[in-house]
């Protein structure tokens, strides 16, 4: 039934469309119409209706496959993987990891609602991970639950990856592109 409904909002959307008349009054009021200016008053403005059919079309001006191939290129990316910045965006989320390991234990202490694992996890991912691992052995929390240490050491491994990757002069990530290039 929703999915009725929502078919026929957007089928009669385009019944909608009409032209807009800005109208001004003798004492200057200002009044928007779709019918027309009522007597006495002025027409000011007139928006037409535009159809989706008429509405212009932009054309890239650069054709797919070269936007993909300048995507691709590892180089574009080399400032982003800057030394200082990395290691600035390491502390800063490990510093956010650890405080958000300690309030779910405190949390897990007291009876609380507590931080979902996939926060935690996200956290880790973004940079936060030596900050979790300190957390872990310092609060003695969440180092037994399996399904947690997997996860968590996976994303260590992806992390070790793309630093091996950097450390590596993106050989492994230009095999990759290449790949998918002749995929494409």
């Amino acid at each position: 039934m929703k999915y009725l409904l929502v078919l026929l909002i957007v089928m009669t959307g385009s019944a909608a469309l009409a032209d807009i008349y800005k109208c001004v009054d003798a004492d200057g009021t200002i009044t928007y119409s779709d019918t027309g200016c009522p007597e006495g008053a002025k027409e000011v403005e007139k928006r037409p209706e535009i159809a989706p059919a008429e509405s212009k079309k932009l054309k890239p001006r650069v054709p797919l496959k070269d936007r993909l191939n300048r995507l691709w290129t590892v180089d574009r990316y080399r400032t982003l993987s800057s030394l200082p910045i990395v290691m600035g965006v390491y502390g800063v989320m490990s510093i956010f990891c650890f405080i958000a390991i300690y309030r779910d234990k405190r949390k897990s202490m007291n009876g609380q609602w507590r931080t979902p694992e996939s926060t935690l996890h996200l956290l880790e991912l973004l940079g936060g991970w030596p900050g979790g691992l300190v957390a872990q052995q310092v609060f003695r929390h969440k180092t037994r639950k399996l399904a947690y240490q997997l996860a968590f050491w996976c994303i260590v491994g992806l992390h070790g990856l793309v630093w091996a990757d950097i450390l590596l002069k993106h050989t492994m990530s230009r095999a990759v592109l290449d790949f998918a290039r002749r995929l494409l």
